[in-house]
């Protein structure tokens, strides 16, 4: 399962949500800022979203790297 830590207002969640969506592709997204800077914390990434892919954290544009 593919998971999207986000927070509101953010342009680069909802253009990831969208891609996703648009490809069929199953995910859960959180959008819980505490829960958000927990995973920032421990994955070293310090900006929305952070997906968690294969038990590994990536950035939007180094997991859309990693699928293609």
């Amino acid at each position: 399962m593919i998971k999207i830590y986000g927070k509101e207002n953010c342009r680069q969640c909802e253009e990831l949500k969208s891609k996703l969506i648009n490809s069929g592709t199953e995910f859960k997204y959180i959008e819980d800022i505490k829960e958000l800077r927990i995973v920032a914390s421990k994955a070293k990434i310090m900006s929305a979203p952070i997906v968690e892919y294969n038990n590994k954290f990536f950035t939007m544009d180094s997991f859309l790297e990693e699928v293609k």
